[in-house]
């Protein structure tokens, strides 16, 4: 018997459905079998491309976090070098920050992370690495130059974290333009101060 071929249109089917009724219903409460019957496709069919919920999700959250991405860097290139890194850091962080689903499956993929699913884990350690190089990408393209924005990518990146957990917590409101303008005068204080 023929191993059976995985197609992405099916794929992306699957994930938008899901994505769906995780905003409708929640995490808890959307399992493998109520997303294969709203996709119109049997158990089976969908264990074979996604054999966990948490594969799933984390692949929603790939999908969402790639889209966004896309949208900052295509903002950032059509808007030139005009604006200023204060308009830049705050749009990253409102974009971030008003992500409401990004937000709970984001804090739903790392309990499952770190509780109960080592290789969730281990994906979870691939995609920070990745995050962290397009943030220092976008760094780079914000402040121009040769520099290494590692260490200021990781601050950022720790930071956003920080504050989606607080923004899901209810602990109060962020204050997006100082957290932007902190950002912008450590990248400064970091241009200064490191050579070329």
């Amino acid at each position: 018997m023929g191993q059976r071929k995985t197609t992405p249109a099916k794929r992306e089917h699957i994930l938008q459905v899901a994505a769906q009724l995780i905003r409708d219903r929640g995490i808890e409460h959307t399992t493998l079998a109520t997303i294969a019957d709203a996709a119109g496709i049997s158990k089976g069919t969908l264990y074979y491309y996604y054999s966990t919920k948490s594969d799933l999700i984390f692949d929603i959250a790939d999908r969402h976090m790639n889209r966004m991405t896309e949208r900052i860097f295509r903002w950032l290139e059509s808007s030139g070098t005009a604006l200023s890194p204060k308009t830049v850091f705050r749009m990253v962080l409102d974009t971030v920050m008003h992500s409401r689903s990004r937000g709970h499956i984001h804090l739903y993929l790392i309990q499952e992370a770190l509780t109960e699913n080592p290789s969730l884990r281990e994906r979870f350690i691939e995609e920070y690495h990745r995050w962290r190089s397009i943030i220092g990408e976008g760094l780079g393209r914000v402040y121009g130059g040769d520099r290494e924005y590692t260490v200021m990518a990781q601050v950022l990146l720790t930071t956003l974290d920080g504050l989606i957990l607080q923004r899901l917590l209810g602990a109060g409101t962020v204050p997006v333009d100082d957290v932007a303008a902190f950002f912008e005068q450590a990248g400064e204080m970091f241009r200064e101060h490191t050579p070329d």
